[in-house]
C-alpha cells in the first residue's frame, strides 16, 4: 500500500466493494483481537493475584525458611516425581514398585520441574507457576473458541473471563497443584481445533495426552472421540487417526504392567474396588454438580441446541459433559467438596453459555439480560474472596508441615514413618514411608472398605501396617484424643479406627514423642524396639505464618 492505495491497481480506479468490505472486516477483526488481548492481560493479573494469595496461605515459615505446599494428594505425586528425577525410578519408596498416583503425565511434568534448580522448600512454588501458565493458556484458548460463535460481540470476552477466573473449579484445583489445569487445557484445545475444523496434529496430540494426564482419562478420550466422529467428513480416515491417538494410552498400559506388575493403578483398587453403593454415591455427586451449575448448564445446553439446527458443532458441550456424568455415577463420585471430576469441562460449558448470550438474546437489551443471568449465577456475589482464597485443608497441611520439619530436625535419617496423610510428611522428611490408607500399598488397597467411609479412605489393616514396625507413627490427632479411645473401636473414620486398633494402642500409644506441638495437635509415636526410643524429648522448631 502506498498512500492508502493498492499500487497494483490503476490510478484513479476505486477498489471493488468486496475488497472494501474485506478490509473493513480485517480491521474489525484486528480490533476485536486487541480488545480480547487487553482483557486477557487484566484477567491474568487478577488470576495471578488470586494464585499468590492462595499460595501464601499454603505456606509456612519454619526456622526461618518458607515452605510452599501443594494439596497433600499432589505431594504424593511430587514424591514420585522427585524420586524419578533423582534416578530412583517412578516410585514412592526406592525399591518398591506400586503406582500410588493417578496422574502419570502430570507427575512427569513435576519430575521435569524437579530437574530445575530448586529446594524442597520452594519446588511447589515452581509447580504452581506451571499451573498458572496452563490456566492462563486455557483462558486464551477459551476466548478463541468463543470467537468462533460470537465473532463481533464486545460483551462476551469480559463476561467469559470474569466467570472463569472466579469459578472455584477453574481456579482452586489449579492453584492447589492438581492435574486438572493440564487436563482442562488439553480438553479445550481439542474442542477448539475441532470447532475450527482443523483436524491436525495439535488436535490429535491434545486428545492423545488426555488419558495420560489422569488415570481415568480414557472416558474423556472416548467422549471426545465420539464427537469427533459425529463431525468428521471422512470417518474411515478419522478412525485411523483416532487409533494413532490411542497409541500413547496403550503404551502406558503396557508400561504399567511391565513396571508395576498391574494392568490397573493401585488407586483403582483403593477407590473403586469393593466400594459400597457406588451408583448411589456417584448419582449424588453428579446431582450436586448439576444443581450447583444448573443455570449455566441450562443456558449452554439451550445455546448448543439452537446451534444444532444448522451446525453439528452444537454437539460439543454434550460430548464434553455427558461422559463425565456417566463416569462419576459408575465409579462412585469423589471425596472432595468441589467438583474436581467436572473441572475440565467448565471452560467448554462457559464458552457455550456465553455464546448463548448472543444467540438467545434479542437485541442489546436481551443480551444484557442474559449476561446478567450468567453473571449472577456464576460469580460468587456473597463474600467472593472467601470462595476464592482459602486454605486447602486436605490432610491438615499446616500441621503436617510442622510435623515434617520436627521429624526432619530430630529423627534419624534411616528411620521409617507410618502416615495417614501420605503427602507432606513423606515428601519433606525423605524417610522411608508406610501408607496407612493404602495409596501406595497393594495389600491395603484390595481390602473391603469400612461401611460409610469416604471414597479412598475406608481401607485399613493396622496389624499388617504396624507389623512392619515403623520407627515413627504420625497420628493426625492429639495425645488426649488417642488416650480417650476404646480399644478396637471401628467406625467410618479411618483415623479413629487406626488409633483405636489393638496394635496401635498396645505397641505405640504408650510411647509418644515428647514435644509440645505434637502432643497437643498431631502426636508422633514410636515403640520400644525402635532406635528412636532412645531420645523421646525432641527439640522444637520456630514457626511463623
Amino acid at each position: 500500500m502506498l498512500g492508502g492505495r493498492d499500487s497494483s491497481r490503476p490510478h484513479g480506479r476505486p477498489a471493488p466493494a468486496h475488497d472494501t468490505r474485506a478490509t473493513a472486516g480485517a480491521r474489525a477483526s484486528a480490533s476485536i483481537r486487541r480488545w480480547d488481548l487487553a482483557l486477557l492481560a487484566v484477567a491474568l493479573l487478577a488470576l495471578g493475584w488470586l494464585f499468590w494469595r492462595n499460595t501464601l496461605l499454603a505456606s509456612r515459615v519454619i526456622d526461618g525458611t518458607r515452605y510452599y505446599l501443594l494439596d497433600d494428594d499432589m505431594m504424593i505425586s511430587m514424591r514420585y516425581a522427585r524420586n524419578l528425577a533423582e534416578g530412583h525410578g517412578l516410585v514412592w519408596n526406592p525399591g518398591e514398585r506400586v503406582e500410588g498416583y493417578t496422574n502419570f503425565l502430570w507427575t512427569l511434568v513435576m519430575a521435569g520441574v524437579h530437574v530445575l534448580p530448586h529446594s524442597d522448600a520452594n519446588v511447589a512454588l515452581l509447580v504452581k507457576g506451571v499451573s498458572f501458565t496452563l490456566t492462563g493458556a486455557t483462558l486464551w484458548v477459551s476466548i478463541r473458541m468463543l470467537r468462533l460463535f460470537a465473532p463481533r460481540s464486545l460483551l462476551v470476552t469480559p463476561l467469559l473471563l470474569v466467570v472463569m477466573v472466579t469459578c472455584s473449579d477453574v481456579l482452586l484445583w489449579s492453584v492447589w497443584g492438581f492435574e486438572v489445569a493440564l487436563l482442562a487445557l488439553l480438553h479445550v484445545v481439542f474442542f477448539y481445533r475441532l470447532a475450527q475444523d482443523r483436524h491436525d496434529a495439535l488436535m490429535f496430540g491434545a486428545l492423545a495426552l488426555i488419558p495420560l494426564t489422569r488415570g481415568d482419562g480414557v472416558y474423556v478420550f472416548a467422549g471426545d472421540a465420539l464427537v469427533l466422529l459425529a463431525l468428521a467428513k471422512s470417518r474411515p480416515k478419522t478412525l485411523v487417526f483416532l487409533a494413532l491417538a490411542a497409541v500413547p494410552a496403550a503404551a502406558h498400559l503396557f508400561f504399567r504392567h511391565a513396571y508395576y506388575g498391574e494392568w490397573l493403578p493401585n488407586t483403582y483398587y483403593l477407590k473403586v474396588y469393593g466400594l459400597e453403593h457406588p451408583y448411589k454415591r456417584g448419582a449424588a455427586y453428579a446431582r450436586s454438580f448439576l444443581v450447583h451449575y444448573s443455570v449455566v448448564l441450562a443456558i449452554a445446553a439451550a445455546s448448543a441446541l439452537a446451534l444444532l439446527r444448522t451446525d453439528r458443532r452444537g454437539l460439543i458441550p454434550f460430548g464434553a459433559v455427558l461422559p463425565t456424568l456417566g463416569w462419576v455415577v459408575l465409579v462412585g463420585g469423589d471425596m472432595f467438596v468441589w467438583y474436581r471430576f467436572f473441572a475440565h469441562v467448565m471452560p467448554i460449558v462457559f464458552v457455550f453459555a456465553i455464546a448463548g448470550v448472543v444467540h438467545l438474546g434479542r437485541g442489546a437489551l436481551g443480551q444484557a439480560a442474559w449476561s446478567a443471568v450468567v453473571f449472577i449465577t456464576s460469580f460468587p456475589l456473597v463474600r467472593p474472596l472467601d470462595r476464592l482464597v482459602f486454605l486447602d485443608t486436605n490432610g491438615d497441611p499446616l500441621d503436617q508441615i510442622q510435623v515434617a520439619m520436627l521429624i526432619k530436625k530430630n529423627a534419624r535419617p534411616d528411620s521409617s514413618v507410618a502416615v495417614i496423610t501420605a503427602g507432606i510428611v513423606p515428601y519433606f522428611t525423605r524417610l522411608r514411608a508406610i501408607d496407612v490408607l493404602g495409596k501406595s500399598d497393594k495389600h491395603v488397597a484390595r481390602l473391603t472398605p469400612f461401611e460409610g467411609s469416604m471414597v479412598g479412605h475406608g481401607k485399613l489393616d493396622p496389624a499388617y501396617t504396624l507389623g512392619k514396625r515403623p520407627d515413627l507413627v504420625v497420628s493426625c490427632r492429639s495425645q488426649l484424643f488417642a488416650l480417650g479411645l476404646a480399644t478396637d473401636t471401628r467406625t467410618h473414620d479411618p483415623v479413629l479406627s487406626f488409633l483405636a486398633s489393638r496394635e496401635f494402642q498396645t505397641t505405640y500409644r504408650p510411647t509418644p514423642i515428647r514435644e509440645a506441638f505434637t502432643l497437643g495437635k498431631t502426636a508422633i509415636y514410636t515403640h520400644p524396639g525402635s532406635r528412636e526410643h532412645a531420645r523421646l524429648d525432641w527439640e522444637p522448631i520456630v514457626v511463623t505464618p
